[in-house]
């Protein structure tokens, strides 16, 4: 099914806090700071949880005229407050959607966006509507102890909302993934804590073995031509695993949106956070190709070739 993304936009909890905060030791702070580039992170609160925020954020999206046109919503989270139902259904009613779409959970998390655009993409509509959603929200600091140092510095909490019109020609060009599960207890939280555990250097270690070659394969497979890219947006994971990735694929700093040192790692909402902004600033034009790369939990890992 052809389809292009509309608008995005973004909900963020009320409450954050910065490195300064976290830590009184400077030379610590410091480094923190330059790993992650990140210096502020969302937290929700006990009255703030992925179906509040997705509410939020897609409410920001949804007129009275495209409500009625809505023919599926994906909904992309690891933290829904409930083990059943799923959160999907949860929103089509309170989001007012109509009761005839097609609605499901992706349980993924930093490559979950592009997982949903290409079940998106895949998707064959029975409903003759013209528009469809990927909303994607995660609260993993509900799940970060305050003394979880691999953790607490770079996981930030948000909800991202993109609206997709089906049109005759598809903006969607190329995808191609991966999943390694043997990496799977390297980010995890497993049925009796409530305390995440990340190993953040066997982490790094698979993201710049594995993320860089597979961009490059992936370009070269599809006859992508790095000189006709515009952007990449790559996941948010932190300043250090961008940079190195970036430096990699030989290509120069312009050429990479970036948004950590403001929001943190959002996990599924990092890369809509970053082509919302790069709409907004009016970065994008007609025609653009821009590279999206999602990696992390699982471990897995998506890209997708976007015509803009």
């Amino acid at each position: 099914m052809p389809i292009q993304i509309t608008s995005i936009k973004s909900h963020f909890p009320v409450k954050f806090e910065t490195l300064n905060s976290i830590t009184n030791n400077s030379l610590s702070k410091k480094k923190l700071i330059a790993a992650t580039g990140i210096n502020k992170r969302y937290t929700a609160s006990k009255n703030e949880n992925v179906i509040t925020l997705s509410v939020k954020s897609a409410q920001k999206i949804l007129s009275k005229k495209i409500k009625n046109q809505i023919g599926f919503l994906f909904f992309v989270s690891q933290t829904s407050p409930y083990k059943f139902p799923s959160v999907s259904c949860i929103l089509q009613n309170e989001l007012n959607l109509p009761k005839d779409i097609f609605t499901t959970d992706i349980n993924m998390g930093c490559s979950g966006y592009i997982h949903a655009l290409k079940l998106a993409n895949s998707f064959i509509s029975t409903n003759n509507k013209k528009y469809g959603l990927i909303i994607c929200s995660d609260t993993y600091t509900k799940y970060i102890d305050k003394n979880n140092k691999s953790c607490r510095p770079i996981f930030s909490d948000a909800s991202t909302t993109t609206l997709l019109k089906i049109t005759k020609k598809n903006s969607l060009k190329s995808f191609d993934f991966g999943v390694d599960g043997r990496g799977y207890k390297d980010l995890i939280l497993s049925e009796n804590s409530n305390n995440m555990y990340m190993n953040g250097a066997k982490i790094a270690i698979f993201t710049l073995k594995e993320i860089p070659a597979f961009i490059e394969k992936f370009m070269k497979k599809n006859k992508i031509k790095k000189n006709n890219i515009k952007y990449f947006a790559l996941h948010q994971a932190s300043k250090y695993v961008c940079e190195k990735i970036r430096e990699k694929i030989n290509l120069d700093k312009k050429y990479f949106l970036n948004n950590f040192h403001k929001f943190g790692n959002t996990v599924s909402s990092s890369i809509p956070l970053l082509l919302q902004e790069a709409m907004e600033r009016k970065k994008l034009k007609k025609n653009d190709t821009i590279i999206a790369c999602g990696f992390g939990v699982g471990l897995s890992w998506g890209v997708v070739e976007i015509k803009w």
